[in-house]
């Protein structure tokens, strides 16, 4: 399919972005199994469920831009509890903070950092917890807000946060907490964590019943507030930085029109829709480069 793409500045109209996602068979086995543990031996069940939405996987080998790590300007660790965080850096100038999403890391944002640097930035990627080559086996939501809290405090004043998928949510929790950014940009973020469990249930094609218990369980981890403190209903009017969402219609791990919904309760953002790029694609392709380094110049 030829990437098709449109823009606009100001609040859209609703139009319908859904596609619905096909489940992986492996996935669907495991779902099954789990389902009829269920039955069986729920908190059993409800355990495994629970670590396997816990644990994030690593990226597959080889990646594409790995390269880049051992020709960064600039290499540091953080220290985050038990876990050790690797920051890299390129360029120098105003900073462009890189959030991944899950089950990815820093460098699945190489494709931005030559023509950042040469537009005369400096570019920090890093792996939260669990994740790319950061240590530790688990990760959250939570934990992925505290690291890049960490990271923007050691990298000094961000110009530009660049986050994609889930890290959408931890750089914005951050940024309502305290981090503070000039640009915000979101690639295909999730409305709101609700929405990330009802699709890791539905992937693995849980029943209600089990859906429910594991909600249950993140309330007991976190408390009943996670739910409003990971939601863009409640944090995207409390974003002060000039925003850029950019969705793919055909995204098919986050529902094209959650993110629409980012941008339209997030006033003053401006939205970049394409069409052919999936979820991941957004990350390399060459007009979302320039559309937000279009945003970056003209924010300034």
């Amino acid at each position: 399919m030829t990437a098709q793409f449109t823009t606009n500045t100001g609040s859209a109209t609703r139009v319908p972005l859904d596609r619905v996602p096909a489940r992986n068979s492996g996935v669907a086995a495991v779902g099954k199994a789990l389902q009829m543990l269920h039955r069986l031996a729920p908190h059993t069940a409800g355990n495994i469920a629970e670590t396997l939405f816990f644990s994030p996987r690593r990226l597959p080998l080889p990646i594409r831009y790995e390269y880049l790590l051992d020709e960064a300007d600039s290499y540091t660790q953080i220290q985050h509890g038990a876990v050790t965080i690797p920051v890299y850096s390129w360029g120098y100038g105003p900073v462009v903070l890189m959030v991944h999403g899950w089950s990815s890391g820093g460098i699945q944002f190489g494709a931005f950092v030559q023509p950042l640097v040469s537009a005369g930035y400096r570019v920090v990627v890093f792996d939260a917890p669990g994740h790319g080559r950061a240590q530790g086996r688990r990760s959250s939501l939570y934990e992925m807000t505290e690291a890049v809290t960490k990271v923007a405090a050691s990298v000094g004043p961000i110009d530009t946060i660049i986050a994609h998928s889930l890290g959408s949510l931890a750089a914005a929790r951050a940024v309502v907490d305290g981090v503070q950014a000039q640009r915000l940009v979101l690639l295909a973020p999730p409305k709101d964590l609700d929405s990330v469990v009802a699709g890791f249930g539905g992937e693995l094609g849980f029943s209600p019943a089990m859906v429910t218990a594991h909600r249950r369980r993140m309330e007991q981890a976190f408390g009943v507030q996670v739910w409003q403190q990971f939601s863009f209903d409640a944090l995207a009017p409390k974003l002060t930085p000039r925003g850029l969402v950019v969705i793919d219609r055909d995204d098919k791990s986050v529902p094209a029109s959650h993110s629409d919904e980012v941008h339209l309760k997030w006033a003053g953002s401006e939205r970049m829709q394409t069409q052919g790029l999936g979820h991941n694609k957004l990350l390399w392709h060459p007009r979302v480069l320039e559309r937000v380094q279009q945003f970056m110049a003209t924010a300034a």
